[in-house]
């Protein structure tokens, strides 16, 4: 995030003046980190600075022995002495690489390569996904109960990496699909890649499909269902019904064949009402299949996302400015404790507010990218609360309860960016380009709210923290010429089957501001926020 490291570029100038007094032979400690490494032919490279691990994933086709390095780079203040590790050497990832990175200490770093490989088996009234045993190079799928087991239709086949041959039993020809066999007993396939044969057995089995509810997936005005059945011609269609649990007659949906896929259907079912107690069932023909109860959520918002609630204090001569309604309310925090002293308050309440936010006693928030002496610091705004000074860093800690699923956030922002002209490690690339504003939306659920320690680089993983079950993200660079700009920010659910417990609502003003990197005088006001239900 733009602003979870400005912090520590803030304190310092606290702390360092302390510093002075009481243990003038403290230093800064410096890490050895990669901040960047890529090779050849893989698909995403994974950086964990706490676990001092890079992990990349390798396309099918890539020599796993010989991989050429593309990107490599360390911390500022860092190095590393092994030559074999630099851009246009090759590396052996056949088994994880330790690289030692150093400062004033050593830090061990581990690389390593995984190379998945996309297996299927396809076939006509297929129940499931092949099951594939690795091990012992077994597949089994399982059909209906419908489909004749020797005669079986394969549609498709894929047991090795991309280019690999396939060819039935004892035959001398290669397999192409579709094709019929007899799977009342086992079947087994060569597969050929590069000169190397491995042989896979194929099992294929029975299973009673009848109609029922997998899932039934509620948001506030709808629900998503899954369902799966299965027919003897396969070209009868199921029905779904629904009604409120305090109701005794059901509402019939249509399924109409775009909702199938084989056996599964996946529907959604509209017009429903907000925190109500449902049921639905899934019936074909004269079989009525369980019924499966599900709640629809509430439309429920978080606390002064209009920004209008203001109080103040001071330190010192500044004033320093918390966007909640008093002290005893801790539902959206800023940097302002710990940064505030020195430079003012970077977050502050204003009177420049959006149209929809017109009216007595209507204020937005002003967030303002600045200088400070040592360190650049982005203005921000997030749910949760500024914690203490740590070291040379800060603890803050993100989110507020709240279990609430909506689909997107909705609000206004107006932004005048500057060019970066401030800039660290690993961003040196962006002086001179457009600063960018950001705001981020995360639902989570974490047992508390998280703790970002910028003393020891702890921060959310946000492309790979499990329990983020929504994320949403902009980022823009238009200068919106001193007006307002409406915006809404879908979310994307990484876990539809998750219930949030907290929020993460965060805005800041220079969307590398934890990098120190930004421009000065980059400024944003945010409005009149609001999260969207469907």
């Amino acid at each position: 995030m733009g602003f979870m490291k400005f912090v520590a570029g803030m304190l310092p100038v606290c702390l360092l003046s302390s510093c002075l007094i009481e243990n003038d032979m403290s230093y800064p400690r410096v890490y050895g980190n990669i901040t960047a490494f890529e090779v050849q032919g893989q698909l995403a490279s994974e950086i964990d600075a706490t676990g001092r691990t890079v992990s990349i994933e390798l396309s099918e086709t890539a020599d796993i022995t010989a991989l050429e390095i593309t990107s490599f780079s360390i911390s500022e203040g860092a190095r590393c002495e092994d030559p074999a590790i630099a851009v246009g050497n090759t590396i052996d990832l056949s088994s994880p690489v330790t690289v030692i990175i150093s400062t004033y200490q050593d830090y061990e770093w581990t690389i390593s390569a995984n190379m998945p490989v996309e297996r299927y088996v396809r076939c006509d009234n297929q129940a499931d996904d092949a099951v594939f045993d690795l091990e012992n190079r077994t597949v089994s799928v399982n059909v209906t109960q419908y489909q004749d087991l020797s005669s079986v239709r394969i549609t498709a086949m894929k047991l090795g990496i991309e280019g690999s041959k396939i060819y039935h039993g004892s035959s001398a020809e290669e397999c192409t699909f579709p094709m019929t066999i007899d799977c009342s007993s086992a079947n087994t396939f060569r597969v050929e890649t590069g000169g190397v044969s491995d042989t896979w057995t194929l099992t294929v089995a029975q299973r009673n499909v009848s109609p029922s509810v997998l899932s039934a997936d509620a948001w506030c005005y709808h629900a998503d269902i899954t369902a799966e059945f299965a027919s003897s011609d396969g070209s009868q269609l199921p029905v779904l019904q629904y009604r409120k649990q305090s109701d005794s007659s059901w509402t019939d949906v249509a399924v109409e064949s775009s909702d199938v896929d084989g056996i599964t259907v996946t529907k959604s079912i509209t017009g429903l009402q907000e925190g109500t107690a449902y049921s639905v069932r899934l019936v074909l023909d004269s079989t009525e299949g369980e019924s499966v109860d599900f709640t629809t959520g509430t439309p429920d918002q978080i606390e002064n996302m209009d920004f209008d609630d203001w109080y103040s204090d001071t330190s010192g001569s500044r004033e320093i400015w918390y966007p909640n309604l008093n002290a005893a309310t801790e539902v959206w925090g800023t940097a302002n404790p710990g940064a505030g002293s020195f430079v003012g308050s970077l977050t502050t309440p204003s009177d420049f507010v959006c149209e929809a936010g017109q009216g007595d006693g209507k204020r937005s928030a002003r967030l303002e990218s600045k200088n400070a002496l040592i360190a650049f610091a982005a203005g921000n705004i997030f749910t949760g609360r500024f914690g203490r000074i740590n070291g040379l860093g800060a603890e803050l800690y993100w989110g507020t309860p709240f279990t609430a699923r909506p689909s997107a956030l909705k609000g206004y922002y107006s932004y005048a960016p500057r060019l970066i002209n401030k800039v660290k490690a690993p961003y040196e690339s962006l002086e001179n380009t457009m600063d960018n504003c950001q705001i981020l939306v995360m639902l989570t659920d974490w047992e508390g709210p998280f703790m970002i320690n910028t003393t020891d680089n702890v921060f959310v993983d946000q492309e790979n923290d499990e329990h983020i079950i929504a994320y949403g993200k902009i980022e823009s660079d238009e200068d919106t010429a001193g007006q307002y700009k409406e915006f809404t920010l879908p979310l994307t659910y990484r876990r539809t089957d998750a219930t949030p417990k907290y929020a993460v609502v965060v805005a800041c003003s220079s969307y590398k501001g934890d990098y120190f990197t930004g421009g000065e005088g980059s400024v944003m006001y945010v409005d009149e926020f609001e999260f969207v239900y469907e």
